[in-house]
């Protein structure tokens, strides 16, 4: 990813300090002095939750400070930039209890948000795999990926559980400091019950961290919880499957699938 150019460091106001590549982001993220720039992907959303994160005066959970460029607006030249966050990484499985007061805490503070009208505009491969678990679209992808949401979707039974506007990703968006409120990052929106976002964060951390299976039962107490993961696990496999139809390659594919077929068989055991 190539690093932002000096018009754009200087259209945030940061002064021409070294460019650094930041790990984590996909490996878009740069840091110059305490702003962090990134590529934006939706124009709208970005400033929707620029917006948000504005505003915030919740102490109990950190968020980026969004930064504005010279011009007023939140983004320049398809480069957003937000100050530095300070923390690290949760260590997974270990801090799996970091995740879920950290969950708890931010979307206590974004229950009260209405459903942006974005939602419904976006076509990338997470959203496609959201509306695969919730919507009814049409599974795509190679014929094992297919095979492992069709299996999911055959159990799914409705949730009563309301929505309300979530991170889709908050397992992997938590940070963490010495004598600090933990901190989320990197917020995609999405508006389903806010145990979905647990149940993401659960399934991940089991296919990915090597999290025991003690956390299904960890976190029953989120209501309509088995339901929540199933939908989780399909999430994502319909996500790799819509990043498939769309010319992934079959190898790492399978390597996907293998990794999450344990997670959805423990999740379809859970269910009467």
């Amino acid at each position: 990813m190539m690093a932002p150019p000096a018009s754009v460091v200087a259209a945030f106001g940061s002064d021409p300090a070294p460019v650094r590549s930041l790990a984590g982001g996909q490996g878009r993220a740069w840091r110059v002095g305490d702003v962090v720039l990134k590529p934006v992907d939706h124009v709208v959303e970005h400033a929707w939750v620029s917006e948000v994160f504005a505003g915030w005066r919740d102490a109990g959970v950190r968020v980026p400070e969004p930064v504005r460029a010279v011009d007023g607006s939140w983004s320049y030249a398809g480069w957003a930039a937000h100050r530095w966050v300070e923390g690290r990484d949760l260590a997974l499985p270990q801090e799996m209890h970091l995740i879920r007061r950290t969950s708890d805490a931010f979307h206590r503070v974004v229950r009260p948000l209405r459903r942006p009208a974005f939602l419904d505009e976006r076509s990338d491969p997470w959203s496609y795999g959201d509306r695969v678990a919730w919507e009814g679209a049409e599974p795509q992808g190679h014929g094992a990926t297919r095979d492992l949401i069709m299996a999911g979707l055959s159990a799914l039974q409705p949730v009563q559980s309301p929505g309300q506007v979530i991170h889709g990703d908050i397992g992997g968006n938590v940070l963490v400091a010495a004598g600090l409120p933990p901190a989320v990052i990197d917020w995609p929106p999405y508006f389903r019950p806010a145990g979905f976002a647990l149940a993401v964060a659960a399934a991940d951390a089991i296919s990915w961290s090597g999290a025991p299976l003690s956390v299904l039962d960890a976190w029953s107490d989120v209501p309509d919880w088995d339901q929540l993961l199933l939908r989780a696990v399909i999430y994502r496999v319909a996500t790799r499957g819509r990043s498939e139809a769309l010319g992934g390659g079959p190898t790492d594919s399978e390597q996907y699938v293998g990794r999450c077929r344990p997670t959805m068989d423990a999740v379809l055991r859970r269910l009467p």
